[in-house]
């Protein structure tokens, strides 16, 4: 990796849909970078992204926000992989798997050639197993390719805690763990049954004054 600041401060992204242009209007407005490459199979959708980024830079710090390719990823302190398959109707949870991790498998040999010092982190569903599939094709040591995990997962978690007890979710410290997918789970400290019986309580009361009648086990 580059010693300048400038290299310290570069990102990279790959795949540009929802989640990926999403990231980099974060970036953007948050001013972390001096520098984001987009990078996309379909370089016409990252290069009409670009545009559209390019044209808010009047009203954030400056920065440099181009489309390139994994060449131009040299020096980036973090690249973002949000890049896969849509599920198809029809298409089961292991079939996209399976084409998701050839995708997978394509992007990080590429990335690794031209930025072996980096930080990977990984967005693509599912995100643990893809997460892993990108760590053994990689070489690279666990500290440097991360997945996005639960995070999500606790934010949602947390949004729907303070909509429910109207608390700024800033202020509620709950987490998520597990893989993100079905077998994820909420932990409760020992000293803390007696509060979730208590919230499981108050979800049910919410529940019943809303339907009308009785509610079901949350």
């Amino acid at each position: 990796m580059t010693s300048t600041a400038e290299g310290r401060n570069k990102l990279g992204l790959v795949g540009t849909g929802m989640v990926g242009t999403s990231f980099a209007y974060a970036v953007m407005q948050r001013g972390i970078a001096n520098e984001l490459v987009l990078i996309d199979a379909n370089r016409a959708r990252a290069e009409a992204e670009v545009m559209d980024l390019n044209h808010g830079l009047p009203f954030v710090r400056p920065m440099r926000i181009s489309v390139g390719d994994y060449a131009d990823l040299a020096g980036a302190a973090v690249t973002v992989i949000t890049a896969g398959a849509a599920q198809r109707p029809g298409e089961t949870r292991l079939q996209l798997l399976e084409r998701n991790a050839a995708i997978m498998r394509e992007i990080i040999p590429a990335i690794v050639r031209h930025n072996p010092d980096g930080i990977t982190l990984i967005a693509t569903n599912p995100v643990d197993i893809m997460t892993y599939i990108a760590l053994q094709e990689s070489g690279l040591p666990p500290e440097r390719v991360i997945g996005s995990g639960t995070i999500l997962d606790t934010a949602r978690f947390r949004y729907l805690l303070g909509e429910h007890y109207n608390v700024d979710p800033r202020s509620i410290h709950a987490y998520i763990v597990g893989e993100h997918g079905d077998s994820e789970l909420a932990p409760v400290e020992p000293g803390e049954h007696r509060g979730c019986a208590a919230l499981r309580l108050s979800l049910r009361r919410r529940s019943r004054v809303r339907s009308g009648g009785a509610a079901a086990d949350l």
